[in-house]
């Protein structure tokens, strides 16, 4: 009897585990096929900032902006340059800090709202005193809940990349040198001058090879994540581009359908601008975003994460699987903009010698990339390419177009 009553309590144990362990499988195929959506604020290098007479208004409306998502149970990585965080280190009195909860206005959107904080550069362009190793630094000092991100790059600067790559040293703290870990909201140097056609439309999480086109290619050995932010024409701009939720509701029908490989981590970025962040009447625009995108949510189909937690979850439930996913019908890019285009490239040291560079849709990969990391600089601006290593590294960009 009692031998019998053994069995049947194995018996049982052994089904429950079945059973359990049946379950967490559906629930990680379900969880594996999830679009991960990404809230990135970003507040740019504005010397206005730093200035102690105005610094209280907008600290005042960063609150406003995370009591916002908060009342809708949501947070954001919030991609701040040095000067608000110089605002915030020299200009918070006593009082202000008195009603955070006695801390910083940083520190407390970490403990109180669940805001994951991000060294940021306006454009990905290092521009000025600081760099991005200056503004981690800067953020630490403030909060120790500090991310490892960096908010935006430039994917056409090899330059940079190396640096980010190897550890970038401070420019105003030259002790400190920082170490990313994950890359977010890559863009080209044309960004910086309004020009939004080439920045990265990539879903998925990979890891670089490197700049330019190598961008695009996984290399395991690399230890600097990339989380793919997807198509995002949310704010104007590039019209033949999706806006976010047109693109989660894309991805979401690309895996029901199987139309897109299943199985695979496909991620995508909602930018909200500092105009936004600290202009109430613009909260109903990101609303209207927001409510385009929790059906999705609400359906499981969808999920919000911070850019840590995408970077973890590839890790831990896809094993570091790479994708790298573009729309088929898409054309590439951070090509478009070069087709049929030509320059005048002035070669430095050989300054009465002018190149004209012809872009065509006809060249090919290898041709193109030689060509672009010459004219990716902007305008009377140093770039650099490795095609003519044996002769001249450097050009000057002169006229465009």
């Amino acid at each position: 009897m009692v031998l019998s009553s053994n069995k049947t309590s194995r018996a049982r144990a052994l089904t429950l585990l079945c059973v359990g362990v049946f379950s967490l499988l559906l629930a990680w195929m379900a969880l594996a096929d999830v679009v991960y959506v990404t809230i990135a604020g970003h507040i740019e290098d504005t010397p206005i900032y730093t200035n102690c007479l105005v610094y209280p208004h907008y600290r005042s409306n960063l609150l406003a902006f995370a009591d916002f998502l908060a009342s809708r149970g949501l947070a954001c990585n919030m991609q701040i340059d040095y000067e608000f965080l110089y605002g915030t280190e020299h200009c918070e009195t006593p009082a202000m800090r008195a009603e955070t909860g006695g801390t910083n206005v940083i520190d407390y959107l970490v403990s109180h709202y669940g805001f994951e904080i991000d060294a940021h550069q306006e454009g990905g362009v290092e521009e000025g005193l600081d760099n991005y190793a200056d503004v981690r630094y800067l953020g630490g000092v403030l909060t120790t809940a500090i991310s490892e991100n960096v908010g935006g790059l430039l994917w056409d600067d090899p330059a940079q990349f190396a640096r980010l790559a190897n550890g970038e040293t401070g420019r105003i703290h030259t002790a400190f040198q920082w170490n990313p870990e994950v890359l977010t909201l890559a863009v080209s140097h044309w960004h910086h001058t309004g020009d939004f056609s080439q920045d990265d439309v990539a879903s998925g999480v990979w890891k670089p090879k490197g700049a330019n086109t190598n961008f695009w290619a996984h290399n395991a050995s690399e230890h600097m994540v990339y989380i793919g932010p997807g198509e995002h024409s949310d704010w104007g701009g590039n019209t033949e581009l999706m806006s976010t939720p047109k693109y989660v509701a894309h991805l979401v029908a690309g895996i029901q359908e199987g139309s897109i490989p299943t199985g695979k981590m496909y991620t995508v970025s909602l930018p909200v601008p500092q105009r936004v962040i600290f202009t109430t009447n613009e909260y109903p625009a990101l609303a209207e975003l927001l409510d385009a995108i929790e059906p999705y949510v609400l359906a499981g189909q969808a999920q919000y994460v911070s850019y840590s937690e995408a970077a973890a979850l590839w890790t831990t439930l896809y094993g570091e699987e790479p994708n790298i996913y573009v729309r088929p019908d898409m054309p590439p890019w951070y090509k478009a903009r070069f087709a049929g285009k030509s320059l005048r490239i002035n070669w430095l040291g050989f300054a009465d010698r002018v190149y004209t560079v012809e872009m065509s849709t006809n060249l090919n990969m290898d041709t193109w990339e030689a060509t672009a990391n010459v004219i990716s600089g902007r305008y009377e601006s140093i770039a650099t390419t490795n095609l003519f290593e044996d002769s001249a590294a450097f050009y000057r960009v002169k006229s465009a177009f």
